[in-house]
């Protein structure tokens, strides 16, 4: 029974009655002649290296997969059907195209790119073959960690058994939830900066992950609280956004905007603008009206002032939305990554993905963002 058992957690139904376990320790012996655990590291790290060799291939990662391929196409459904749930920052920055994509992203541990400062002006001549400044801009060089965000579920051999026996599918809410946390997750990390479990900001080498609200040289706007939230005041928001676009076109940013605002500024942004009138409109449509203000979008993971945090205030982000103030770099979309547990009793599943937002500023600070805080 205990052998049937096994078998079920952990055999490739292509092989008789072989588990992945039993793969490296054969290949251990045929290649350092005898059994022991470094002998069983070689053939180990290079089944794991041949997976890596094809990282965006998901039918490379599925060649270890311990799941009959039927349950292995629920928990894939499972992921696809969660999506981007809980994105809005991060999906509305990948729809806009702007993404940079690693090919092998085990590899990178960093990613380094430049900033440029402005050097000269271009030269009006009567003949083309006038002699141009030579210029040489000052390079900054800057860096972004390439870190992983993850979650995990197990199954185990029971439910496994249970659910082939009866012939029910798996429960994949536990499978949902962990891509829903991981979604969240790089959410969060787009608005308050990658952090570890304790609230540090996530450090590599002295290099951070900021997002749109700790970006360096960042425009910040002071916001009227009352009438951003428990008596808005139309008139009152459309002039601040005005000044925080103001100060975006100081630093040569002139659009296109997305708003992004908590759920507390969502829900009274959509009151009237000019209650009273034969034809009211919401504050939220009024905005719309700006010329190059895309969208106003809620971000429920931006701060709010009330609650556990009143010190800190409501924050609102006006953002351009082009590749030189943000963009993602897409290494691995949300991938469940299966192997079976040593003793063959339980199915172990990481959920991994590798998508870092990456906001960006140019050589002398100028920012296409603006943060605004209720006082």
């Amino acid at each position: 029974m205990a052998k049937e058992m096994r078998y079920m957690a952990g055999a490739d139904p292509n092989w008789q009655g072989a588990s992945p376990l039993t793969d490296v320790m054969s290949r251990a012996i045929q290649s350092a002649g005898g059994w022991s655990v470094e002998a069983m590291r070689t053939p180990g790290f290079r089944m794991l290296e041949q997976i890596e060799n094809d990282f965006l291939d998901p039918a490379r990662f599925r060649a270890l997969a311990p799941l009959p391929d039927k349950a292995q196409v629920v928990i894939d459904k499972a992921v696809v059907e969660v999506g981007q749930q809980r994105l809005t920052l991060v999906a509305d920055i990948m729809s806009a195209g702007l993404t940079y994509t690693l090919g092998d992203p085990l590899s990178v541990a960093q990613l380094e790119w430049y900033q440029a400062s402005k050097v000269g002006a271009a030269l009006r001549t009567m003949r083309p073959d006038s002699r141009t400044e030579s210029k040489l801009p000052i390079m900054l060089p800057t860096r972004l960690p390439i870190y992983l965000t993850i979650d995990g579920f197990q199954i185990d051999i029971r439910t496994l058994k249970t659910s082939q026996r009866a012939g029910t599918p798996l429960d994949v809410s536990n499978i949902k939830a962990c891509v829903r946390a991981v979604n969240e997750a790089i959410e969060d990390a787009a608005i308050n900066g990658a952090t570890t479990l304790d609230g540090l900001a996530l450090n590599d080498a002295g290099y951070t992950a900021p997002g749109i609200l700790n970006a360096t040289g960042a425009n910040t706007q002071s916001l009227t609280a009352a009438a951003w939230t428990t008596t808005p005041v139309g008139s009152t928001v459309f002039n601040e956004v005005m000044s925080m676009i103001g100060k975006l076109q100081g630093d040569k940013k002139f659009g296109p905007y997305r708003l992004y605002v908590g759920t507390q500024i969502g829900n009274a942004l959509d009151t009237d603008y000019n209650s009273g009138t034969s034809n009211p409109i919401t504050i939220r449509q009024r905005l719309l009206q700006i010329d190059q203000l895309q969208a106003v979008r809620v971000a429920d993971l931006l701060p709010a002032g009330d609650g556990a945090m009143p010190s800190i205030g409501n924050k609102v982000a006006l953002v351009q939305m082009t590749s030189d103030v943000l963009d993602v770099v897409v290494g691995q979309p949300p991938t469940v990554i299966p192997w079976t547990s040593l003793d063959g009793f339980s199915i172990n599943n990481l959920v991994m993905a590798i998508i870092i937002p990456r906001v960006r500023s140019d050589y002398d600070g100028n920012s296409g963002i603006c943060v605004g805080t209720t006082a």
